[in-house]
C-alpha cells in the first residue's frame, strides 16, 4: 500500500467485508459459548495470546490511571478489553463495524457485572462523531485500539480521532508494521508466497502499516510516536514456536530494538501514540467528510512510557 493511497477499496465496501467476517465469528460464539465463557475478571489484563502481552501492557500503561476516565475503544470486538477497563473504574464506549460481535460484547459486560459502565455502538470510526452520536459528545480522556488501524481508511479515521480527543489526551494503537519497499510488500502478499506463508489477517482489505501511514497521522497530530516490538519474533508467522523459544526471542528483541536504532524499522508490531490534534488539519479526508464541531488543539501532552 503506497503512501498516497490508504485503501484499495471503497470505505463502505471495506466496512461490509469487515462486518461479514466478524458477524460470522459472532454467530458461532453466540451459539456455542456458555455463560462462563463470557466472564472477564477484574484482575490481570486478559491477553488474547502471548504475542499481545508486551505491547498491550505498554499501551495500557500509557493511558493509566484508568479509574474515572472516559475511554473509547475503537474496534472493540467482543468486548474483552472494554470490560476489563470498566472493571478498573473507567467509563468505556466501544465501537465496531460488526453488530454481531457487539452482541457478544454486551453479553460479556452483563455477565461480568459492568453493564452500566460500558456502551457498545455499531459504527465504524470513520463515521463516529459528535453530530451523529451522543456518546461522542464531550470527547474522551483516552482512546485505545488493538490491531485495528490497519483495517481503517487511515485519513478519515485520523480526522475523527483528532476530533474525539479531549485536550491533553492521547490515543494509543497496537499495530502490525511492515517498513519495507513497495516491491517487497508486493512479493510478500503475492499468491505464491501467501499460499505457503499466509498473512495473519482476518479480512481481505487489511494491510500492515508503513511510513506512509505515519505521514498521514502527522497531518492530523503534532505528536506521533511509535515504539517497536517483536523483531526475530516474526518467525511466529512461519513456524510454530514453543513458549520457551518465544520468550527468549522477545527478550532478545527488546534488547536489540533498544540498543540498535536501525533495527526499529524491522519490527513486527508497534505501539503508535497520537496526541496534540492539529486544528483544521487538511488532507484528502477534508473533502470527504463534514467538519466536526469541537475539534481542538491541545497544549499539553501526557507523559508516555
Amino acid at each position: 500500500m503506497s503512501a498516497s493511497a490508504t485503501t484499495t477499496v471503497a470505505v463502505d465496501d471495506r466496512h461490509d467485508h469487515e462486518a461479514e467476517t466478524y458477524d460470522a465469528m459472532a454467530e458461532w460464539i453466540l451459539a456455542t459459548w456458555s455463560e462462563d465463557d463470557y466472564l472477564i475478571e477484574p484482575g490481570p489484563i486478559p491477553f488474547a495470546n502471548r504475542e499481545h502481552v508486551d505491547f498491550l501492557t505498554d499501551a495500557i500503561d500509557q493511558i493509566r490511571p484508568l479509574a474515572g476516565k472516559r475511554i473509547l475503544e475503537v474496534g472493540s470486538g467482543g468486548g474483552t478489553l472494554a470490560v476489563w477497563l470498566a472493571h478498573q473504574g473507567a467509563d468505556v464506549v466501544g465501537i465496531d463495524v460488526s453488530s454481531g460481535i457487539l452482541e457478544v460484547a454486551r453479553r460479556r459486560a452483563a455477565h461480568s457485572g459492568v453493564e452500566d459502565a460500558t456502551r457498545f455502538i455499531h459504527t465504524p470510526i470513520e463515521e463516529f462523531d459528535a453530530d451523529g452520536f451522543a456518546e461522542a459528545r464531550g470527547g474522551f480522556d483516552a482512546i485505545i485500539g488493538n490491531n485495528v488501524v490497519h483495517h481503517f481508511d487511515r485519513d478519515l479515521a485520523m480526522s475523527r480521532l483528532a476530533a474525539l480527543l479531549r485536550p491533553g489526551a492521547i490515543a494509543v494503537f497496537c499495530e502490525p508494521m511492515l517498513f519495507v519497499p513497495e516491491a517487497i510488500r508486493a512479493i510478500r502478499y503475492s499468491a505464491p508466497v501467501a499460499r505457503r506463508f499466509p498473512p495473519h489477517t482476518h479480512t481481505e482489505d487489511e494491510r500492515s502499516l508503513n511510513q506512509g501511514d505515519l505521514d498521514i497521522m502527522r497531518r492530523h497530530f503534532r505528536h506521533v510516536e511509535w515504539k517497536p516490538f517483536q523483531l526475530t519474533a516474526r518467525l511466529q508467522n512461519f513456524v510454530e514456536l514453543s513458549d520457551r523459544t518465544w520468550n527468549r526471542l522477545e527478550s532478545f528483541d527488546r534488547r536489540l530494538l533498544a540498543a540498535v536504532p536501525s533495527s526499529r524499522r524491522l519490527c513486527r508490531m508497534a505501539n503508535i501514540t497520537l496526541g496534540l490534534p492539529i486544528a483544521g488539519a487538511t488532507g484528502p479526508a477534508a473533502d470527504r467528510i463534514p467538519p466536526t464541531a469541537d475539534r481542538t488543539s491541545s497544549h499539553r501532552q501526557e507523559t508516555t512510557s
